[in-house]
């Protein structure tokens, strides 16, 4: 249950390839901000395109999340007002999205997108309108330095706590030394800066480097830069070569362990020869659990608001993967607009981080608001009960999943990692 998701984690961040180009010019509007009270927020998920379903069904829970908010008094004594808008599957259609949020919603933050392609994409241009935004999916390390003024946060564990991950469970093959191969693109560049720091921390040096093109249809001679007394190696994989290049692997003769990251976390293994070796290894994989704190959501939300659809008899319900990231995102964009007293960005963006982390703990929006009504600072912990941001808006805390594989080349769930990144 916890794997059926994790290949749409891995769509939000791992990307072999740059964003979509369309040759339709990133938008040039600035539109003049003026505080009028109302606290407005624009959903922007994927309504079309490969992420369709995923977003459609985090639509009830944000709509239920402001329902509860507005029952419970709103903002400034007036409703929360929410817009929704189609992420899409390209740029082209979600910087269409972000004109319409800024030049006729006149929106004061954004919830989304998933993608961290579009993140990058749209970024430029929200941040230049002075409005906030709270992505619940957008991981990918790339994002991890932009120049957003302090008005982007993120509410799922970034890459960089991926690579963290992926360096403990490397330190506890006892080995002090491991080979690194990564995409040679922007994407396994970035990850690999961010795992070398990690490995260093942990005091385990890079034997070898392979930076491999993901075009390629055999990593063979890759393998001839890995000496003899290597046991592990450090991989970072990409949902189009991954695969590939672990079964290449496969047929080294001198690795034992081989760490992945979350690209192959729903991606079988092709059935060849490599796979009569598989049992001769130790993969360990490390992907995001994008579960976590599922059922705390439903017991908080109500389950026919988070289902709102029919369902057959017998049929279990399945958890919404990114459901407790974006909930989070709506109650943080709420609370600080509360804390702050202001519907302006530039205010209440200033807010988000304090009220994931300072004050009296709180689980549920309505809990937040009665520690408020106190005059006091809350501590926002949503349904996992850990959350907090760093001071650049990415989560401290996480929790991710393990995979490897069966016999047969199967993505199997096996145990859990936490990691804690001080601020």
């Amino acid at each position: 249950m916890v794997l059926s998701g994790l290949v749409l984690a891995t769509s939000c961040s791992s990307s072999s390839s740059a964003p979509v180009t369309t040759g339709v010019p990133r938008t040039t509007t600035t539109v003049p901000r003026v505080s009028d009270g109302v606290l407005r927020l624009g959903l922007f998920v994927p309504r079309s395109g490969a992420g369709a379903s995923l977003g459609e069904a985090l639509i009830p829970i944000v709509e239920t999340a402001i329902t509860t908010i507005n029952v419970a008094g709103g903002f400034n004594d007036q409703n929360v007002e929410l817009v929704i808008r189609d992420e899409g599957a390209d740029t082209a259609t979600a910087l269409a999205a972000i004109e319409r949020f800024i030049d006729e919603d006149r929106i004061d933050a954004i919830i989304g997108p998933l993608s961290s392609n579009v993140a990058l994409s749209i970024l430029p241009s929200v941040v230049r309108n002075d409005i906030g935004v709270c992505s619940p999916a957008a991981t990918s390390a790339l994002l991890n330095n932009f120049p957003d003024r302090g008005l982007f946060v993120r509410t799922a564990p970034t890459d960089t706590l991926v690579a963290q991950a992926m360096s403990q469970v490397i330190a506890q093959t006892g080995q002090s030394t491991t080979a690194l191969a990564f995409p040679d693109d922007r994407y396994g560049r970035r990850l690999a800066t961010e795992l070398r720091r990690f490995l260093g921390l942990q005091g385990i040096s890079i034997a070898s480097e392979i930076p491999y093109a993901v075009a390629d249809e055999s990593y063979t001679d890759e393998f001839e830069a890995i000496t003899d007394d290597t046991r592990v190696l450090a991989l970072i994989a990409d949902q189009e070569s991954g695969a590939r290049f672990l079964n290449s692997a496969l047929t080294s003769s001198s690795l034992q362990t081989i760490v992945l990251n979350d690209a192959l976390a729903n991606v079988p293994l092709p059935n060849d020869s490599a796979l009569d070796r598989l049992s001769d290894f130790t993969v360990v994989g490390v992907a995001h659990d994008v579960n976590i704190g599922f059922q705390n959501l439903v017991d908080t939300l109500g389950e026919r608001r988070v289902f709102p659809g029919p369902v057959s008899s017998g049929t279990t319900r399945q958890p919404i993967p990114f459901a407790t990231a974006i909930l989070d995102c709506v109650n943080l964009l709420v609370l600080a607009a509360l804390s702050s007293s202001s519907d302006d960005p530039l205010v209440f963006m200033n807010s988000v981080i304090p009220v994931s982390r300072v004050g009296s703990s709180c689980n549920t929006f309505e809990q937040c608001t009665a520690v408020l009504s106190r005059g006091l600072n809350v501590d926002y912990n949503g349904p996992t009960g850990l959350h907090a941001l760093t001071p650049s808006g990415d989560p401290s805390l996480a929790s991710f999943v393990n995979y490897g594989f069966s016999d047969t080349g199967t993505p199997e769930f096996r145990s859990t990692i936490g990691v804690f990144s001080s601020p």
